[in-house]
């Protein structure tokens, strides 16, 4: 299978510093914020959904600065995907981890919102404890495997998200394995979802962290990896959240788990991607 231009475009730009991978971002995020685009479009609409509380000239600057995270998270995939592990993970340089994920001896969920460098976060899961990935299998075979084998080369198991696959998650949970969703997009139409306040807005989420921990007995937590200061390097977070609140109800649930991750976001709302469509048809009407 010959390699996909994607693949080609990143190897290329791995040759380079993660600050020169920014600057590659900087300019792309000029010409994003300035012209009329998907993304452009869909930053701004949640921006104005969620933050009508700030001034213009507030939310003109979360747009931007939105927009150029959201770049620096797409061209340093060339050091998260093509550098070697140890390279990368020397990279993160701040560590907070809670001590009960130290000391977790049955399954673990990690709840890893859309903010700072994920990816970077899968490398760093799929090192210190073989966890499990969710994702979803790309159309593209030859961008599907280039993805799947670098998200797994660091000892992570990229896990489909098909019934197959979510029968392989319990069981893995079950005989005490570490499992990493990404719960802050919208479901597909084919999946469970309930509606709960995210940012004041009601967004549809999904049911997976509340159906994986009322059928076993695992310890959740909530993951981020964001970009700290000097350029290119990362700071690690870890802590617990309530297992019996996860376990609760649907709308309990899952407006438990929109509540702590709006929480992480607020700390650091540039590096949230706001890129994605979150919230439902009848929301973005109204800010049309």
């Amino acid at each position: 299978m010959s390699k996909p231009f994607i693949q080609h475009c990143f190897e290329i730009l791995s040759h380079f510093s993660l600050r020169f991978q920014y600057r590659v971002a900087d300019w792309i995020a000029f010409i994003l914020c300035n012209t009329s685009n998907q993304l452009s479009r869909q930053v701004r609409a949640n921006i104005t959904l969620c933050f009508s509380n700030f001034d213009k000239t507030e939310q003109q600057h979360l747009y931007r600065e939105s927009i150029r995270q959201t770049c620096y998270a797409m061209t340093e995939l060339a050091a998260v995907w093509c550098w070697p592990v140890e390279k990368i993970l020397e990279r993160v340089t701040s560590i907070e981890v809670c001590e009960e994920f130290d000391r977790s001896t049955r399954g673990r969920i990690i709840l890893a919102p859309h903010l700072g460098s994920w990816e970077t976060l899968v490398i760093w899961l799929g090192k210190s404890c073989s966890a499990m990935i969710m994702y979803k299998r790309r159309k593209n075979k030859a961008v599907d495997s280039f993805v799947k084998e670098a998200r797994a080369r660091s000892g992570g198991n990229p896990v489909p998200t098909k019934q197959h696959g979510l029968r392989k998650l319990l069981i893995g949970l079950k005989e005490g394995g570490s499992l990493m969703i990404l719960p802050d997009q919208q479901p597909a139409r084919s999946k469970v979802k309930i509606g709960a306040e995210f940012f004041g807005v009601s967004a549809p989420t999904t049911t997976l962290v509340q159906n994986l921990s009322s059928k076993v007995d695992c310890d959740i937590f909530l993951a981020s990896m964001k970009r700290s200061s000097p350029p290119g390097e990362f700071s690690l977070s870890i802590q617990p959240l309530e297992h019996e609140r996860l376990a609760a109800d649907e709308a309990s649930s899952a407006q438990y788990m929109n509540d702590q991750i709006e929480r992480l976001v607020r700390q650091s709302l540039d590096q949230y991607q706001w890129g994605y469509r979150r919230f439902s048809n009848n929301a973005y009407a109204s800010v049309k």
